[in-house]
């Protein structure tokens, strides 16, 4: 024999929690700073499962760098010779995360990548190049973005 109320009460929990990850995601989504927070504390993580492997094959690691930095601003580096900056910039009905690689010969720009959201909802992953700009990319959720900019950096394909 089946007990519902211990049906229900469960039924009852995982509708709670699913509340408060809507929440949560409605947080990510409509607020610029707590989406870019989310996207720096995800490549921290990012850079720190990347290393052990890289350490492992002598390929020079990810580090962060605290050179002048202010809110809205995350910068790291992929040996000595690849500087990566991640910021947010507001802009109204155009919040996006920008990329920048800089590396040799002479520091110049190498590649660059802008992550947009708050565009009014959930989107399927899309990557399209755009002259001048880099390639822009929307759909990807905070995690998503660390990802594909470790992974980017790391395999060469960042433009």
């Amino acid at each position: 024999m089946v007990d519902y109320a211990k049906l229900a009460d469960k039924a009852k929990a995982l509708q709670e929690a699913t509340k408060g990850a809507s929440r949560y995601e409605k947080t990510l989504e409509y607020d610029p700073a707590v989406f870019y927070q989310a996207v720096k504390s995800h490549l921290v993580e990012e850079i720190n499962k990347a290393n052990p492997e890289l350490s492992k094959r002598g390929v020079p690691t990810l580090d962060r760098s605290f050179l002048p930095s202010y809110a809205g601003k995350f910068c790291f580096t992929f040996g000595v010779s690849l500087f990566c900056s991640v910021e947010m910039d507001t802009q109204p009905e155009r919040h996006r995360i920008k990329a920048v690689i800089t590396g040799p010969p002479n520091g110049n720009e190498v590649g660059r990548r802008e992550y947009l959201f708050n565009r009014g909802g959930p989107e399927p992953p899309s990557y399209r190049a755009e002259e001048g700009v880099g390639t822009i990319v929307t759909g990807l959720g905070p995690e998503a973005i660390a990802v594909d900019i470790v992974s980017s950096i790391l395999s060469g394909e960042f433009s």
